[in-house]
């Protein structure tokens, strides 16, 4: 493999955020954050069952698999612990532990190792797929938020999801050194990936979350129709589309100039479809 910096267990720790410093009135009526960080936190938080396929995947790869326990798993389960922490302190009232319970027991049986790319090296090009969501996600929301402890956690939590995507990326190479996939393999990776990432999580989430705000209330999809509308306003000005399309193209087997080249209009349909 190729030779990657290995740091061991979390950079940060949930107790170097002063959460007694919480400007919470600044934000307490922001029900759109409230349901991003809601969502964001009881996905996060169950990282480590999401792991367990995917070290499986690696078994006999103990580079690989060491990494994913011992840092990346750890790292990504600080992150829902740290939002879970925020909430709780903003919204004190919220049940957060029936909204991450109802969100497991349906989201839980949807994860399974039939999701992965058979191809290992195609499996880490998915994982950048994902991590180029999370490092994005996070980068919006700093950028849309002012409160400033909020802000600190931010900034800490996509330093890790940037730090996962060049370990992926770099994975990747490693395997494709053997494996030898080409332009379309990864390519159909990536469409693949972003195809059953689109929403799956957020939406079951979002529902979850509904029906504690709205006890005794059925699920109504207009609501889920109006969040994602203002998701899209939102984007527009704060999500990073060119930091994006970088991203995702970046572990494509090509010439850089022909990269430079895709860049441009793959940037302007991204623009496009937050425009619809």
């Amino acid at each position: 493999m190729a030779e990657l910096e290995t740091i061991r267990g979390p950079r940060w720790k949930l107790e170097d955020i002063d959460f007694d410093s919480i400007d919470a009135t600044s934000i307490r009526n922001d029900e759109f954050l409230f349901y991003l960080l809601v969502s964001a936190s009881i996905i996060e938080i169950l990282s480590d069952k999401y792991s367990a396929n995917l070290v499986e995947h690696f078994s006999g790869n103990e580079e690989v698999t060491s990494w994913l326990r011992d840092s990346w798993q750890i790292e990504e389960v600080q992150h829902g612990r740290t939002l879970r922490t925020y909430v709780q302190k903003v919204w004190p009232d919220f049940d957060w532990q029936a909204a991450h319970d109802g969100f497991w027991s349906e989201y839980g049986p949807l994860c399974q190792s039939e999701q992965l790319e058979p191809h290992r090296g195609l499996e880490m090009v998915a994982r950048c797929v994902v991590e180029t969501g999370t490092s994005t996600f996070y980068r919006a929301l700093f950028s849309y938020v002012q409160e400033p402890v909020l802000r600190q956690i931010l900034t800490n939590i996509r330093t890790d999801e940037a730090s996962h995507y060049s370990h992926f990326r770099r994975y990747f190479q490693s395997y494709n050194a053997t494996e030898k996939h080409g332009f379309f393999a990864v390519i159909g990776a990536i469409l693949r990936r972003m195809k059953e990432i689109q929403g799956e999580d957020g939406y079951i989430a979002f529902k979850h979350v509904y029906a504690l705000l709205n006890p005794g209330k059925p699920f109504d999809e207009g609501e889920w129709v109006r969040y994602n509308k203002a998701v899209k306003q939102h984007a527009r000005i704060h999500y990073p589309y060119e930091m994006a399309v970088k991203m995702l193209v970046k572990p494509i087997p090509m010439r850089e100039s022909l990269r430079r080249w895709l860049e441009l209009p793959l940037l302007g349909l991204a623009k496009l479809s937050a425009m619809t």
